[in-house]
């Protein structure tokens, strides 16, 4: 599927919106090629932001909580929206623990960004299979596929600060937690 971009203008801000024809991509772009000409339009800055956010999304893709931490400031506060904000390292490893402790085999698929100075919007799809507890809920064997978009703000090169929405009604329906 080709690749598009454009400008919007506004009177306040310049944003760069990165589209994918009219439909989400097929392709992971978590694992693009970030020389090619396709961030072209990203400042060095952007770029860079990008970079660290994708780091941060392929440690929960590959399961390396490490990974993951690595990305964040000290005093990062990661708030999934289901649950309270995990505030600094140690309780967003805890929080990261529960996660891959829940479903082992969690998967991310971005298909679509917005990067625009030191704001990174990522959407795409999150899948696995709860075979854990997850914060209270019993493993149920049963594999999720949903939707998610997470806002990321990028400070003096680490990640301050994360939310991620993501469809956990779909994802409470396919494991088994609430009827259909």
């Amino acid at each position: 599927m080709a690749l598009s971009s454009f400008l919007v203008r506004s009177p306040a801000k310049l944003l760069l919106i990165l589209i994918h024809a009219s439909v989400m991509s097929e392709e992971n772009l978590l694992y693009n090629d970030s020389s090619s000409d396709f961030y072209s339009d990203l400042t060095a800055d952007e770029l860079q932001n990008l970079h660290l956010v994708m780091e941060e999304l392929k440690g929960w893709d590959t399961q390396n909580l490490e990974r993951v931490l690595s990305t964040m400031a000290n005093d990062s506060v990661y708030h999934d929206i289901t649950l309270p904000p995990a505030r600094g390292l140690d309780e967003i490893r805890k929080f990261g623990e529960s996660w891959l402790g829940a479903a082992p085999d969690f998967h991310v698929s971005v298909e679509k960004f917005v990067v625009h100075g030191d704001d990174v919007v990522t959407m795409g799809k999150i899948t696995g299979t709860i075979k854990g507890e997850y914060f209270g809920l019993a493993a149920t064997g049963k594999r999720f596929e949903c939707m998610f978009c997470q806002v990321a703000v990028v400070k003096r090169n680490r990640i301050a600060y994360v939310r991620d929405h993501w469809d956990s009604i779909t994802m409470a329906k396919q494991v088994g937690w609430v009827s259909k």
